[in-house]
C-alpha cells in the first residue's frame, strides 16, 4: 500500500508504455529536457496510471534523432521522483550507455537480468567488468536469472564462480502466462508460477513479508 513509479529509461526500446497501455503522449524525455519546470503539477501531466498506487512514465522508443540527455538532468529527474514515491522501478535497457551510467549513480540496487544463453552470460561478464572498473560496488548489483528451465545446464554456484557475484533470484520460464498477460493488457496473474516468483522477489526487495493466499476450506468432500 505504497506509491510506486515505473519509469522507462530505455530510450531505444520503450516497451513499458506498450505493456502498461500508457495513454500519455509525454515521455521521460520531456522530464529530462525540462528539469527547470519539474514540479508536482508538471510531473502529473507526464505520467499515466497503470493501476491503483502505480504510476507509469514511458520512454519514446526508437527515434531517428534525439538530443543526448545530460547526466545532470537525469540526476535531477531521479532525485525528484525519489521524494515523490515510496518506490521507483526504472528500466535502464540493455548494456551500458551514458543514460544508464548516469542513472546508476542514483539507484540503490541494480538488477542485472540475464538468461542462461552463452552470449547473454558473456555480455553479463562484460557489464560486470565495466561496472567494477568505474567503481560501482558489486554489493549493489543483484544478478537475476530469467526464463530458467526446469533442468538448467548451469547451476547457480557455477555461475557465481564464473561471474564473481552470487545469483540473487531465478525466474522460471512461463511463456503461457506471459503471453496471456500481454494479449489482455493485464499484469501477470499472481497465482501463476512466474507470478509467485515475482511476488517473492518483490517482497524480498521491499523487506516485507510475502503475502500468501488464504486456504479455502469446504464442509463437504467427495
Amino acid at each position: 500500500k505504497q506509491e510506486v513509479l515505473l519509469a522507462d529509461f530505455d530510450l531505444d526500446a520503450g516497451l513499458i508504455g506498450f505493456l502498461m497501455k500508457s495513454k500519455s503522449r509525454y515521455t521521460i524525455l520531456d522530464a529530462i529536457s525540462n528539469t527547470h519546470r519539474l514540479d508536482a503539477n508538471y510531473w502529473r501531466a507526464l505520467i499515466s496510471n497503470g493501476m491503483p498506487r502505480l504510476q507509469v512514465i514511458r520512454a519514446p522508443g526508437a527515434m531517428p534523432q534525439r538530443p543526448d540527455p545530460k547526466p545532470e538532468d537525469i540526476h535531477a529527474v531521479l532525485h525528484f521522483v525519489r521524494f515523490q514515491y515510496d518506490w521507483t522501478v526504472a528500466d535502464l535497457g540493455r548494456g551500458l550507455n551514458p543514460v544508464v551510467l548516469s542513472a546508476l549513480e542514483e539507484v540503490d540496487e541494480a538488477y542485472l537480468v540475464t538468461t542462461l544463453d552463452v552470449p547473454a552470460l558473456h555480455q553479463v561478464q562484460q557489464v560486470l567488468r565495466s561496472l567494477v572498473d568505474i567503481g560501482y560496488g558489486s554489493s549493489r548489483i543483484r544478478l537475476l536469472l530469467n526464463r530458467v528451465p526446469k533442468a538448467p545446464d548451469v547451476l547457480p554456484n557455477e555461475l557465481e564462480g564464473l561471474l564473481g557475484i552470487p545469483v540473487h533470484s531465478m525466474l522460471p520460464e512461463d511463456h503461457g502466462a506471459l503471453y496471456e498477460a500481454y494479449a489482455e493488457g493485464q499484469l501477470l496473474d499472481s497465482s501463476s508460477n512466474l507470478g509467485r516468483h515475482l511476488a517473492r522477489l518483490a517482497a524480498g526487495t521491499a523487506g516485507i513479508q510475502e503475502q500468501t493466499p488464504k486456504k479455502r476450506f469446504s464442509l463437504f468432500s467427495s
